[in-house]
């Protein structure tokens, strides 16, 4: 089982296409709506059925629901879609002829490819290992939501913020950037990518990053004690500021922190 972490987005009930949102409508009705340890369960038992069947043991009308008040908010899960997305990250890392070895259905996988070509931007990103930092960019500090209750699956860390708020903190990080680091065209790629993809959706859509099972990397105390999100806007900040001291010394313990994560995924 992989640890992954995720980045999710929950759209209002009432922003769907008529056709999409009376489906939706029907599955919240029906009480469909799946929890997130049912989630993460389920995606675990059928991540490699995606890879190499291209099927779903959850189907096409799987959702995380919430409620902000009266209003409805969808997280489709696009199991399909996100195998293809998938699939192609994992294609860019192989000859083309290793990929029968992996994934030998070639009528899915090229369904699969098909999809991946399609346009359409996934409600969820994944990423094993650890959390992507420039991920965190999209979030304030106080945005930051670490619960530990004393019976359950353990300790749950996550930030949650709208997408017109995340989409504004990105283009800043993105000026700063672009602005004053010379070799930063790496750091910018990845914000840019994070910020067409919020972008995509509407600006009354909910943004949630969840650290997931990346989660169980840490032990209680050291999730407990981990400020990323605060620590990168410390470093943004200074770089605004043309302290570029400050803001390597802030990056960098950021990045050797998620390093050692990231260093378990070469151990297993």
């Amino acid at each position: 089982m992989v640890p992954t972490a995720q980045l999710r987005i929950f759209t209002p009930l009432h922003v769907f296409p008529p056709r999409e949102r009376e489906r939706w409508r029907r599955y919240v009705e029906s009480g469909a709506g799946l929890t997130r340890r049912e989630v993460a369960d389920a995606e675990d038992s059928s991540a490699a059925a995606r890879l190499l069947s291209g099927r779903t043991l959850l189907g096409p009308d799987a959702a995380l629901v919430r409620r902000v008040g009266e209003q409805v908010m969808i997280c489709p899960l696009q199991l399909e879609l996100r195998a293809a997305m998938a699939l192609e990250a994992f294609r860019r890392t192989v000859p083309d002829d290793l990929l029968d070895a992996f994934v030998p259905d070639r009528q899915a996988r090229g369904m699969l490819q098909q999809l991946s070509t399609s346009g359409r931007s996934p409600h969820v990103l994944d990423e094993p290992w650890a959390v992507p930092l420039h991920w965190f960019v999209a979030f304030a500090p106080e945005e930051r939501r670490f619960t530990d209750p004393p019976e359950g699956a353990g300790p749950r860390l996550v930030y949650l913020t709208s997408v017109a708020q995340a989409a504004e903190r990105l283009e800043r990080a993105i000026d700063i950037v672009e602005s004053t680091l010379t070799d930063g065209e790496d750091v910018l790629a990845a914000l840019a990518a994070t910020s067409a993809w919020v972008d995509a959706f509407d600006p009354s859509s909910l943004l949630e990053l969840d650290y997931g099972r990346v989660a169980g990397l840490f032990d209680r105390e050291e999730l407990r004690a981990d400020h990323t999100c605060a620590d990168l806007w410390h470093a943004i900040e200074a770089l605004e500021s043309a302290d570029l001291l400050g803001a390597a010394a802030y990056y960098g313990a950021v990045s050797a922190r998620w390093g050692l994560r990231r260093a378990k995924q070469h151990a297993n």
